[in-house]
């Protein structure tokens, strides 16, 4: 009996210790699932990252002028299997916007040593924008308050401005602008701020097709009235600063927006 009672609970352990030991199968199955898991999201990452590269070097290529299409990281196809091929598209715009901008480069020095010499600063200003060269005429040293006819001692600067504008084969914008001030009786021939600044503007590109033999076909003139002031039209100097008329030499690249 005692043998027997032996044997039993001799062949009884290996059945407990089996279940014990049933959870650690469970667990490296577990573990393995989710090695897995973060392999595959690993991959799917780098080639997420590959693609998200190509996007951004395309568009660093679109923005310096040169569009080229870029890998995307699908496999290449057979060429007598592929539809007829995208040719890779360069655009010549980016030599031309160069030389553009050397050219109003060279512009802008000649104005503003013009500007310096004569002391014409703060009345007449420069300024380099993405738009193209700006100059800015207060409205004190072309027109009297009121008026459109341009002042006799304006007329040498303007003649002298046209001759630099006319080294460069760029359309040029003449823009008037105002103050808030509402007109008052029947004595001007102006009825509103819009009227009185697109008069301005006009004088200003006609004498300069007329005086410098500027071509026409690259003027135009606008007059936007009180409603694009630089400063607020809360106090008398605010006002004589919005009172202005903007010659701007537009480059290359924006004169096709602007038609």
């Amino acid at each position: 009996m005692s043998n027997r009672r032996k044997r039993k609970s001799f062949t009884r352990r290996p059945e407990t210790e089996d279940k014990n030991d049933r959870w650690l199968v469970t667990y490296s199955d577990l573990i393995t699932l989710l090695l897995v898991f973060f392999v595959l999201m690993f991959s799917m990452s780098s080639i997420e990252n590959q693609r998200f590269n190509a996007l951004i070097s395309s568009l660093q290529s679109s923005f310096q002028g040169n569009r080229i299409l870029q890998s995307t990281g699908y496999p290449n196809t057979d060429k007598d299997q592929m539809s007829p091929t995208i040719p890779v598209v360069k655009h010549t715009a980016s030599k031309e916007a160069k030389e553009d901008n050397k050219r109003l480069d060279a512009l802008y020095l000649k104005l503003d040593k013009y500007i310096k010499e004569n002391h014409l600063s703060p009345d007449v200003s420069l300024t380099d924008t993405p738009r193209g060269v700006r100059l800015t005429f207060r409205e004190k040293i072309l027109f009297d308050l009121g008026k459109a006819d341009i002042k006799s001692n304006a007329k040498p600067v303007l003649r002298q401005i046209g001759g630099i504008l006319n080294e460069v084969p760029n359309e040029v914008s003449i823009e008037g602008h105002t103050d808030n001030t509402p007109f008052r009786g029947d004595r001007s021939p102006f009825h509103s701020n819009w009227e009185l600044s697109g008069a301005r503007a006009q004088m200003v590109m006609n004498y300069l097709i007329k005086e410098d033999r500027l071509p026409p076909n690259r003027f135009h003139f606008v007059g936007y009235g009180e409603y694009k002031p630089i400063v607020k039209n809360d106090t008398s100097a605010h006002k004589a600063i919005n009172r202005r008329v903007n010659i701007v030499v537009i480059r290359e690249e924006n004169q096709n927006r602007e038609k």
